[in-house]
């Protein structure tokens, strides 16, 4: 009878074992025919804990997790927390290795399923492995400076930041000993520092930021030419390469620019510009006045000095305004007058002057080739010579005298005589200015004009004559050198 009723247990046990083995695999199968050919020999009790944690370890080990990173596929783990750990092992690691700690995207998703031993990680430390071999994107905290709503440069820390525009200020403020700050330094442009994540590589040393905000990006305008401009005076009055200047004006002969034409032209505009008020304070010269007396012991155009001039000293308080370092407007707010200047006295000549005498020795008057010795007219027996030269040429006095005419003499052109108070004149015709006038006195060798072409003429040369009572005299008689086609100098 007992027998009978423990046969009826273990029936109903494998049936309800049956409906197991329904949703596990056909390994749990086998287990559980080998099993039930047990159940003869043992106790139905220990069958069932045999069976039921047999069937039971075999599923726990095939089960886990398949995951997602980054939306990329990876591997599988039979724990969560092995995936977590391997996350952190990774922060550690790479904070350890570039002295900062680094962040990166860790977008992870755990799918439950079966596992595939090819892709188990069966660690934290091979989850890392996995996860580096990823090639994440690397990020840090930072802080970026935002100029009119550009990112200009990232800096390590929002300190850094602030140091960067506090040397702009400095850079552009920059105080000289004579000078204090009158309004403190504003910035024209709206900016902000903001911190955030950033990416690893891109944050730059304070220094360069400085730099590179003070020397910012090339603005590109137009610039009309003007008279007198040639390509390098606009490139090196502007800073800008000649090189620069020809890249920027493809459609341009940089080497034949005319007045009118308009050409582009590149200039620094730096990110931040910088504007200070300053008081300076500054010494300037007061000029001294000269008065003249009259003294009949000193001739005619000499003067002496009585009494010197000394200039005095002001102190002054300007307002000076700047932008970027440069001076924009001034305004004074005070003088005062540190040391009064003394006046010059000067005695002034009205003794007239004696009369000029000459040497009676002539020297050329200038230089240049001899073009006309005799030939009708003035130069008749030899009377005059020409010499021919460059408009402009330095005419000099050919002896000492006092002028008798300096203006426009007939066919002569602007003519100047001088006489040289012992009988003798000297004629320099076809000027094309003149540095004397009537009544004063000159030297030998004195520059008294600049050779031209007016008057009758054919071109720039001078007409000399050397006249004795008012008669003109043979030339070669005083310049027995001159020959037709030879170069004659002073």
């Amino acid at each position: 009878m007992s027998g009978h009723s423990n046969h009826g247990i273990v029936e109903k046990t494998l049936n309800k074992l049956k409906k197991v083995s329904n949703i596990i695999s056909g390994k749990t199968e086998e287990i559980f025919s080998e099993n039930k050919k047990a159940i003869k020999q043992i106790g139905a009790g220990v069958l069932v804990l045999a069976i039921v944690a047999t069937t039971s370890g075999y599923y726990k080990s095939v089960q886990g997790y398949s995951v997602t990173f980054n939306d990329q596929e990876i591997g599988m783990v039979k724990n969560i927390e092995d995936f977590t750990e391997g996350i952190e092992i990774v922060k550690e690691n790479l904070s350890e290795k570039y002295g900062k700690e680094i962040v990166f995207q860790s977008d992870v998703k755990f799918e439950r399923t079966t596992i595939d031993n090819s892709k188990l990680l069966e660690d934290p430390q091979e989850s890392a492995k996995a996860i580096e071999a990823t090639n994440v994107t690397l990020s840090v905290e930072g802080a970026v400076i935002v100029i009119e709503g550009e990112e200009v440069a990232v800096l390590s820390s929002y300190e850094e930041a602030e140091l960067v525009i506090e040397n702009v200020i400095s850079n552009y403020v920059n105080l000289e000993e004579n000078q204090k700050i009158a309004t403190e330094p504003e910035i024209d442009q709206e900016y902000e520092i903001v911190e955030k994540l950033v990416p690893f590589g891109s944050i730059r040393e304070t220094e360069d930021v400085v730099n590179f905000i003070m020397q910012g990006t090339d603005e590109i305008f137009e610039y009309e030419i003007q008279t007198g401009d040639t390509s390098w005076d606009i490139a090196v009055n502007r800073g800008i390469n000649i090189n620069d200047l020809v890249a920027a004006n493809p459609d341009k002969n940089i080497e034949d620019l005319h007045p009118g034409e308009v050409i582009k032209l590149t200039e620094a505009k730096p990110y931040l510009d910088v504007s200070v008020v300053k008081e300076e304070i500054y010494s300037e010269k007061i000029s001294f006045e000269t008065t003249y007396q009259k003294d009949s012991s000193i001739y005619v155009g000499k003067t002496k000095e009585i009494t010197p001039g000394v200039n005095g000293v002001k102190e002054i308080t300007a307002l000076v305004s700047y932008e970027n370092g440069i001076q924009v407007s001034k305004e004074v707010v005070n003088e005062s007058v540190i040391k009064e200047p003394v006046t010059q006295v000067v005695a002034k000549g009205t003794k007239p002057l004696p009369p000029a005498q000459g040497t009676g020795r002539f020297g050329m008057p200038t230089s240049g080739r001899v073009s006309v010795i005799n030939k009708p007219g003035s130069h008749s027996g030899s009377r005059a010579v020409d010499i021919a030269n460059s408009k402009g040429t330095a005419i000099y006095a050919s002896d000492a005298g006092r002028v008798t005419r300096a203006s426009w003499y007939s066919s002569y052109g602007y003519t100047i005589i001088i006489d040289h108070g012992n009988g003798y004149q000297t004629l320099y015709a076809h000027l094309s200015s003149m540095n004397v006038s009537v009544g004063q006195n000159v030297s030998k060798g004195q520059k008294i004009a600049g050779m031209g072409s007016t008057g009758r003429s054919t071109g720039s040369h001078l007409h000399f004559e050397i006249r004795y009572k008012g008669q003109r005299q043979v030339i070669t008689k005083y310049f027995s050198y001159l020959r037709v086609g030879g170069r004659v100098s002073p």
